[in-house]
């Protein structure tokens, strides 16, 4: 059998992995090791288009660990959306374990072939997350009540859960952002908690990266934004008490956002109490702590 017969048909067959690739894009900016030539030259091309983008990821790395810190010790429940590929530092669910033990749950979503496929070699098979509550799905952030009705299916939603977006809404459109923070808002329960990290700014890089997937046909762009605008969209959804996590780096450039916002009960005014029961009563007493105060502001 050909090299050529013996793939035909296979993942190798598919020319979405001959693109560049949002999450081997950011793995090799965060300096990781798992990009192809093309990931890295287009992330090249993105920091000469925008100077402090080296310096911003290299912050970055110390705002994402402040933000899924604050969530994880908050919250037994944890949706990690567009969680990308599985980095060396400790996983949420790992966290979610030391913190919560059995109670705790993870459900990581993204929407990427080669995500899916190292996430769930990784955190979700038996052998290495044995004992652990964690699943892996498929789901398009741009379709907001699909993914709800989704979650719903493997955590217990009538309690507050935290959720995280690290570096994830950099590529969704303003409306597809704020499509998904109004649903999550309705459909979550009040006290909830989202723990979010943004490029701010990189207006350069967005173009480089967004022009790149263009040329290629790959569905895929770099949005930029500025923490006002971005805060703004939550609390007009009803995610409120914003506080910065993005930590100052002597003599550094603008940092990345980063944040953990709460869902208001006024984002609900026609939700039962919490104390009413549900369907899913017996679980609902999962536990839920208040949001650590060791961020920076």
């Amino acid at each position: 059998m050909t090299w050529g017969a013996a793939r035909s048909g296979t993942l190798l067959d598919r020319e979405e992995w001959a693109l560049t690739n949002a999450a081997r894009t950011f793995d090799y900016l965060d300096y990781g090791k798992d990009s192809w030539s093309q990931d890295r030259h287009t992330a090249i091309k993105m920091a000469e288009a925008s100077p402090a983008l080296a310096g911003q990821m290299l912050v970055h790395r110390k705002a994402r660990e402040c933000v899924v810190d604050a969530v994880c010790r908050s919250f037994s429940q944890v949706i990690d959306l567009g969680c990308g590929l599985p980095v060396m530092r400790r996983a949420s669910h790992e966290r979610g374990r030391v913190l919560w033990g059995s109670q705790a749950r993870t459900v990581y979503v993204d929407h990427d072939l080669a995500v899916l496929a190292a996430v769930r070699a990784w955190w979700e098979h038996p052998a290495r997350v044995r004992g652990y509550n964690v699943r892996v799905l498929d789901l398009d952030l741009r379709f907001p009540e699909t993914l709800v009705n989704a979650l719903g299916e493997h955590l217990d939603l009538s309690v507050p859960v935290g959720v995280l977006s690290t570096l994830t809404l950099d590529h969704l459109e303003d409306t597809e952002v704020t499509g998904l923070v109004e649903v999550l808002a309705s459909r979550l329960a009040p006290g909830s908690g989202w723990g979010i990290t943004h490029l701010s700014g990189m207006n350069g890089a967005a173009e480089v990266y967004t022009g790149q997937a263009r040329e290629q046909g790959a569905d895929t762009r770099l949005v930029a934004r500025e923490a006002d605008g971005l805060r703004k969209v939550f609390e007009s959804a009803g995610w409120g008490r914003w506080r910065g996590l993005s930590p100052r780096e002597p003599g550094g450039g603008e940092p990345p956002i980063a944040a953990l916002t709460t869902l208001d009960a006024s984002a609900q005014p026609d939700r039962p109490a919490r104390g009413a029961r549900s369907e899913r009563s017996d679980r609902s007493a999962l536990p839920v702590r208040p949001a650590p105060s060791n961020g920076v502001d």
